[in-house]
């Protein structure tokens, strides 16, 4: 979970893919047998899921996963392994809640991250910033209708194949 939490954050800080970062992070929480929707990670995929739609506009769905992600961090207080502070995290998501509510503009997010967390970023990471400006590469700010789906494609029309064959 380690590797994922620093690909995670660089990908979130550095390069702004928060639909990158909901896969990673996501990823790595299903690998885990006995994962749960209340596991505090999932905080951290709803949160990258609200960036991704706040960023693009769609306040709704920023709105939703924002207060998800809020929901699920509450259960936790005493947590150390997500390398944040977490009360400043969850105040950071209020912070978040409050600007969809009232219409201000997307800005990139800066998570409050540990300085021992950033440090072992910066090892796996040497290039690992702290992007201010936002991100506009249509890729990046559009990537659920840009992103390579063949073979998620391919394995629909296998499914598919398979099923029909079975019918016969």
């Amino acid at each position: 979970m380690e590797k994922a939490l620093q690909d995670f954050y660089y990908q979130f800080h550095t390069k702004q893919h928060y639909f990158l970062c909901h896969d990673i992070l996501e990823e790595a929480w299903k690998s885990n047998a006995s994962f749960s929707k209340d596991d505090a990670i999932v905080s951290l995929v709803l949160m990258a899921t609200g960036c991704y739609h706040f960023r693009r506009d769609n306040h709704r769905g920023a709105i939703k996963s924002f207060n998800k992600a809020l929901k699920v961090i509450e259960l936790h207080d005493n947590i150390t392994h997500l390398g944040m502070d977490i009360d400043a995290y969850k105040y950071m998501l209020k912070s978040l809640i409050a600007h969809v509510d009232n219409g201000k503009p997307f800005a990139p997010i800066e998570l409050p991250l540990t300085n021992s967390m950033v440090k072992r970023i910066m090892r796996a990471y040497p290039h690992f910033v702290m992007t201010t400006d936002m991100v506009t590469e249509s890729y990046i700010v559009n990537h659920h209708l840009e992103r390579d789906r063949s073979e998620v494609n391919e394995a629909r029309q296998n499914a598919l194949r398979q099923k029909q064959q079975r019918r016969l």
